[in-house]
């Protein structure tokens, strides 16, 4: 991986001669906003606290950072558009943390195996959920959020620059490729002084099936692999409405 963003940062010194291709009609589902994303992330991540604790990232998202359950391990992701309603979702075998927007409102609420078999949830409290109101301004100021803050990095790469904030970062197409295995890449980066990230799509034929990301930040050096299972343009309903099982007591 350290590698991989060496040669990165010298293709930046270089002139792409081949445009992107493959990823723009990724570009065309994520900004229709209607989508399906599934995805394994391979790179567990960093253990940077000791407390068993839920936090948002940004509070526009899932810290997994912040969470013990879900470091150092690989994790399952999933992430339904549908307009201003959105569900993400973390974790690894039957342990999830949760987050369902709908109707201008944030539900965060764990899914986890019941003793007796089946799921149970807990959010204010067992089987019950209170929302939170949609936090627009965070949204406006930082953007979309697509579960951890990786693989929202992942994401939002994807988006055109006319549609990002100035807290997003820009990243612009390096070049282009075909591997022994048959896959193809394309390749993108961001510099800002510095601190240098990029990022790598890998598809087999037009299918994205992989990415990895890397970047060089304040002299910290992050990774993470992605294993996409699905990347649609049709939105999960059956996701995007509280499960059995978990009662609204929200007051309003």
């Amino acid at each position: 991986m350290r590698n991989f963003l060496l040669m990165l940062l010298a293709l930046l010194m270089m002139s792409a001669q081949v445009s992107a291709a493959k990823i723009d009609a990724y570009q065309k589902i994520l900004e229709s906003g209607r989508y399906t994303i599934r995805y394994d992330n391979l790179t567990p991540a960093h253990r940077i606290t000791n407390r068993d604790v839920v936090k948002l990232y940004g509070k526009n998202g899932l810290a997994v950072e912040g969470n013990d359950f879900f470091l150092n391990r690989p994790l399952r992701g999933v992430i339904i558009g549908d307009g201003e309603n959105r569900y993400e979702e973390i974790g690894y075998e039957n342990f999830f943390q949760c987050r369902l927007v709908k109707g201008g409102e944030n539900f965060i609420f764990t899914r986890y195996p019941a003793k007796n078999g089946g799921v149970e949830y807990f959010g204010e409290k067992k089987g019950k959920v209170a929302a939170n109101p949609r936090n627009y301004l965070v949204e406006l100021l930082s953007g979309e959020s697509f579960g951890d803050s990786n693989f929202t990095e992942m994401m939002t790469a994807i988006i055109s620059d006319s549609k990002k904030n100035s807290a997003q970062k820009k990243y612009k197409f390096v070049t282009s490729g075909e591997l022994d295995s048959g896959l193809t890449y394309e390749d993108f980066s961001c510099r800002d002084g510095e601190n240098v990230s990029a990022i790598r799509y890998y598809f087999d034929g037009d299918t994205l099936k992989k990415i990895a990301f890397a970047a060089s930040i304040d002299g910290e050096f992050r990774k993470c692999i992605v294993k996409i299972l699905a990347f649609t343009g049709e939105p999960e309903q059956n996701l995007l409405r509280l499960p059995s099982g978990l009662a609204d007591v929200t007051r309003r």
